[in-house]
């Protein structure tokens, strides 16, 4: 059972995500919050599975409690939403140590694939967000040739936001194989985490 903590300070925004969420078997709500600073408190009171954050509250926005957060050492997987967009916000995002990204616009299921992604692999952002908030001209991409045409189709495929599973179908290849590929890239492009390979994607222009 995954437990989280919503924080919006839009009340019907707020209950109606917290209603389908309870709706939905594997989810439970322990927690909701108005402001940024109750959000806060509660976080480190309850230690839920995943904070679902809107970026901008009343007292402490969600970026500000991600940050906190993570100096702190607290261990909870951040979503944070908005209405928002600009490939600005995603970079903030994910140098702020954000998990998760999803647009208000997204659908329901949009979230419970994230909520899901963030349990098995560790990190999601919409495939909405990864579309309207980096920058639309293309660019040439220079400087990977250690990387095989098929590794960088999954790497774009990363950046995009889809999970192993989505690649898989995508590229008609199994999950461990992307799995595998991931894996290779991490290693050959020195990075760690989903995050990172969304930051180098979007700095080179491969979406």
């Amino acid at each position: 059972m995954m437990q989280i903590v919503i924080a919006d300070d839009h009340a019907l925004f707020r209950q109606s995500l917290s209603a389908l969420l309870h709706s939905r078997e594997g989810f439970e709500v322990i927690g909701e919050a108005g402001n940024g600073d109750d959000a806060l408190s509660m976080i480190q009171d309850k230690l839920p599975d995943v904070a679902i954050l809107d970026i901008s509250m009343p007292g402490s926005g969600g970026l500000e409690i991600v940050e906190t957060l993570r100096k702190q050492g607290v261990k909870v997987k951040a979503l944070l939403l908005t209405m928002l967009t600009g490939p600005d916000l995603l970079q903030q995002a994910m140098d702020a140590g954000v998990d998760g990204f999803l647009l208000k616009e997204d659908t329901f299921e949009e979230l419970v694939t994230a909520l899901q992604s963030l349990k098995e692999e560790g990190t999601y952002i919409s495939p909405a967000a990864v579309a309207r908030m980096l920058p639309e001209e293309d660019s040439v991409i220079e400087g990977n040739a250690r990387l095989t045409p098929r590794e960088l189709e999954v790497l774009k495929c990363i950046a995009s936001g889809l999970s192993n599973k989505k690649i898989a179908g995508k590229l008609h290849i199994s999950v461990k194989t992307v799995e595998t590929h991931r894996a290779r890239i991490m290693r050959k492009l020195n990075l760690h985490a989903t995050a990172d390979l969304v930051r180098y994607a979007m700095m080179h222009g491969m979406i």
